[in-house]
C-alpha cells in the first residue's frame, strides 16, 4: 500500500503547485486505488457467480451415484449439465445475476424429480428476483435469496420445499450471528445432511459451498 499512497502524495503535490498531474501516473494511480478497494470488497453476486455454482453441481452430480436413484441421477448429471451450460450462456452475453438463475432453472426443469421440479423452480425464481432488486450486490444477497426461496415454497409438501426452509433458517442465524456466508452456508448444508435432505438437494448445496467466498 506504500505504493500507492506515494503515488497520491506525488499527485496532490502536483495539483497543490497548480500544475496538470502526470496523465501516466493519475492513470496508474487510479488503477491501483481501484484494485485495491475490489480486493477489500466482498465477492459480487453475478451471472459468473452463477455459472461457477452450476458448474460445481453438475461435476458433483458426475461423479455421485445418487444412491443409486436413476430419476435423480438424470436430474443431478443431465439436469445440472443443461443448467450450467445454461449460466455459461447467460454469462457469456452479460446478463444479471437473476437472468441467469432463471435461465439455468429453466434447463434444469425438464430433468427434475417429479413434483420436486417445482418446488425448486418456485424457489430459483423467487431467488432471482431477489436478485434483480439487488442490482449489483454483494454475496450477502444470497441470504436474503435464499430465505425468498423458502417463502415462496411455503405450504409445499415436497421434500425439496421442507429442506428450502430447514436450510434458510439455519443460513439466517448463522449471518445474523456474524459468519461469513462460505462459513454459515457451509454450517447450513452440514444440519441438512443431519436431517437426512433429500440427495438432489444435498448434492446442490454441498457443491455451491465448494464456490462461495470466506
Amino acid at each position: 500500500m506504500s505504493d500507492i499512497h506515494e503515488g497520491a502524495d506525488a499527485l496532490a503535490n502536483q495539483l497543490a503547485r497548480g500544475i496538470d498531474p502526470d496523465p501516466a501516473l493519475g492513470d496508474s494511480q487510479a488503477f491501483e486505488a481501484s484494485r485495491a478497494r475490489d480486493a477489500q470488497e466482498p465477492g459480487r453476486l453475478d451471472a459468473s457467480c452463477v455459472r461457477a455454482a452450476y458448474e460445481a453441481i453438475a461435476e458433483a452430480g458426475m461423479t455421485n451415484d445418487v444412491a443409486g436413484d436413476i430419476a435423480a441421477l438424470r436430474s443431478v448429471r443431465e439436469g445440472a449439465t443443461a443448467a450450467a451450460d445454461a449460466a455459461r450462456v447467460a454469462d457469456e452475453i452479460g446478463a444479471g445475476a437473476g437472468q441467469a438463475l432463471r435461465s439455468a432453472a429453466r434447463a434444469w426443469l425438464p430433468f427434475a424429480v417429479g413434483d420436486e421440479g417445482s418446488a425448486w423452480w418456485l424457489g430459483l425464481r423467487a431467488f432471482s428476483q431477489v436478485c434483480d432488486a439487488a442490482g449489483r450486490s454483494d454475496q450477502a444477497v444470497v441470504v436474503r435469496g435464499i430465505a425468498a426461496a423458502a417463502d415462496a415454497v411455503d405450504g409445499n409438501t415436497t421434500a425439496t420445499a421442507a429442506d428450502f426452509r430447514s436450510f434458510s433458517a439455519e443460513l439466517g442465524a448463522r449471518a445474523d450471528a456474524g459468519d461469513t456466508l462460505g462459513a454459515a452456508w457451509r454450517a447450513a448444508a452440514s444440519q441438512s445432511r443431519a436431517e437426512g435432505a433429500d440427495t438432489v438437494f444435498q448434492l446442490v448445496v454441498d457443491a455451491v459451498a465448494g464456490v462461495l467466498d470466506d
